[in-house]
């Protein structure tokens, strides 16, 4: 059937044609779309909700996962395939803060924690023994499906790196946390003492002689205990899964193609990172939603809607004479386990800030002793990205976990800090020293420490600081997600990034920190003044024998 050129029925069927056509060239050709493997073995929860955007975001743009994990999607979603380890607890709500000593612990005065060490070796150990024997990773080495890129958590254990070592493909690694001592070698980055502070220790970019000297002695022997205890248990625990063969699992690291970290200049400072290593930090935070009103369910506890709840909480924010506080140690502390005394001096703290209305996450089958203050309200969950961005909230309590940390910086709130373990200390030092916030230590954490504290950062002066250094946090030339995605595909389109690759992974230590160089030089410089010293030596000694001949001489005389 003839179609008369420019006649309402061409120009539509030519619309049409356009439309198609710009939808197929938009769309990832199919051989575009890339095999990707996740492989998880840690069963944090905190940990995954810092990787899952990538891989939503992967699949959103064609690519094929299939996911290695103790945390598979609550929704379907295309592309994206969930394996669901098994035979480890979640680390969720499993900290006892009554534990924990009401001081730091302590060596000739200085913060000691190489037993943080110990603490993620047995976790590591723990975690990956339960990950390998997985009926899974059988399945998965056993089936003929080849993949692009596999995505992997360097952390405490490198166990995983053992099964991409047998899949034979490119590796990407993602780290939730500054990277740990023995990262920086394998990854060829330098690591430089005087402004790079161990993840354990509450230091910053500005370390005094006495901090310099505990974090190098901390970095030092950290490391040493990976290489020495970590890696050759690995190692055994890989040979007993997968039999001898393999290389050692410190040769197999070394060939990770890129890693992720969560990090940002704007709030833990610059580090020297090689090429190889790409900060992300904040990729976790999606664009800001008002709070949900219907059709959420509690992930915690199986219940109805909380539409309820979330009209209370917005009437909440909205009856607050001065603000909200919000309240949040993490997924993994459980915050009814504080002890009585220190709880009697955070609900003091509360009761006296009387204008502030202050929510905290406290599950409800442990409800609260009588003394609670009229101004705190429990929650068994807390939308805390779009909580902490609500124009009513004021200042954040935490932890200094690295998700609420940078979810408060993005949001430019205030925050008073009480870290308990791990990279907490590192996250603490950082906002302290930025002006973030303020550190209360768990020895400290008695009703004057809290208020004062509270009483600082509630100060016009202090809060917009904060906001206006969130600016350089929030303010990038692209997002972290999209730069995340884009490293991530340039390894898949290279097959492994080759340009990336760092000679500094594959020399040892002596020859790393130029140790044959110095000793070089030494004997450059050393040799000379030797043979002169030797040299003005033998003119003693000769003018000294001939003197002794003289006066022999005269004496006969």
């Amino acid at each position: 059937m003839d179609i008369k050129r420019n006649s309402p029925k061409w120009r539509r069927t030519t619309m049409a044609f356009l439309v198609v056509v710009v939808v197929v060239l938009l769309l990832p050709a199919s051989s575009e779309a890339a095999e990707i493997l996740g492989l998880f073995a840690h069963p944090g929860k905190s940990h995954f909700e810092f990787f899952r955007p990538i891989f939503r975001e992967l699949a959103g743009r064609g690519h094929n996962i299939s996911m290695y994990s103790y945390f598979p999607l609550e929704q379907p979603l295309a592309n994206y395939t969930d394996y669901v380890f098994k035979g480890s607890p979640l680390l969720t709500d499993v900290i006892d803060l009554m534990k924990f000593k009401t001081t730091e612990r302590t060596l000739l005065g200085l913060p000691y924690k190489i037993p943080t060490y110990f603490m993620l070796h047995s976790w590591g150990m723990r975690f990956c023994q339960s990950a390998l024997n997985s009926p899974l990773i059988a399945d998965l080495l056993s089936s003929p499906l080849r993949y692009d890129l596999i995505i992997l958590e360097h952390f405490a254990n490198d166990c995983m790196t053992a099964v991409a070592h047998l899949l034979n493909a490119p590796v990407v690694a993602l780290s939730t946390c500054a990277i740990m001592p023995w990262h920086y070698q394998r990854m060829g980055t330098p690591h430089i003492n005087a402004i790079m502070p161990m993840n354990f220790l509450t230091y910053s970019d500005e370390m005094g002689l006495i901090d310099r000297l505990n974090n190098f002695i901390h970095f030092h022997t950290v490391n040493t205990l990976y290489e020495w205890i970590t890696q050759p248990a690995t190692d055994a625990l890989i040979s007993q899964r997968f039999g001898f063969g393999l290389p050692s699992v410190n040769e197999i690291v070394k060939n990770t193609s890129l890693m992720l970290i969560n990090q940002h200049y704007a709030l833990t400072g610059i580090s020297p990172y090689a090429p190889n290593v790409v900060e992300v930090g904040g990729l976790q935070i999606g664009p800001q939603k008002p709070l949900p009103e219907v059709g959420w369910i509690n992930p915690f506890k199986d219940v109805s809607p909380v539409m309820p709840l979330f009209q209370h909480l917005e009437k909440l924010m909205e009856d607050s004479l001065s603000g909200v506080i919000y309240i949040s140690w993490g997924s993994m502390v459980d915050p009814t386990t504080l002890p009585i005394e220190k709880r009697r001096a955070l609900f003091k703290s509360i009761a006296h800030m009387k204008d502030y209305t202050f929510l905290i996450r406290w599950k409800s089958d442990k409800p609260l002793a009588q003394d609670k203050p009229s101004n705190l309200f429990t929650f068994d969950w807390l939308p805390q990205r779009d909580l902490l961005c609500h124009p009513r909230v004021k200042a954040f309590i935490s932890h200094a976990g690295l998700l609420g940390t940078t979810e408060a910086v993005h949001c430019g709130v205030p925050m008073l800090v009480t870290p308990f373990f791990g990279d907490q200390f590192l996250n603490a030092g950082a906002l302290a020293q930025r002006g973030f916030g303020v550190i209360v230590h768990f020895g400290d954490f008695d009703e004057q420490h809290i208020t004062s504290g509270l009483q600082k950062i509630l100060e016009k002066e202090f809060a917009d600081k904060v906001r206006r250094s969130a600016k350089a946090f929030r303010e990038r030339p692209q997002s972290p997600l999209e730069l995340a995605t884009w490293w991530i595909e340039h390894v898949i389109d290279t097959r492994g990034a080759p340009m990336l690759e760092n000679r500094a992974r594959h020399i040892n230590w002596f020859v790393y920190n130029s140790i044959d160089v110095y000793l070089c030089c030494l004997a450059i410089i050393g040799l000379p003044l030797f043979a002169i010293w030797q040299l003005v030596r033998l003119l003693r000694l000769t003018l000294g024998l001939m003197n002794a001949t003289k006066n022999q001489k005269t004496k006969v005389q």
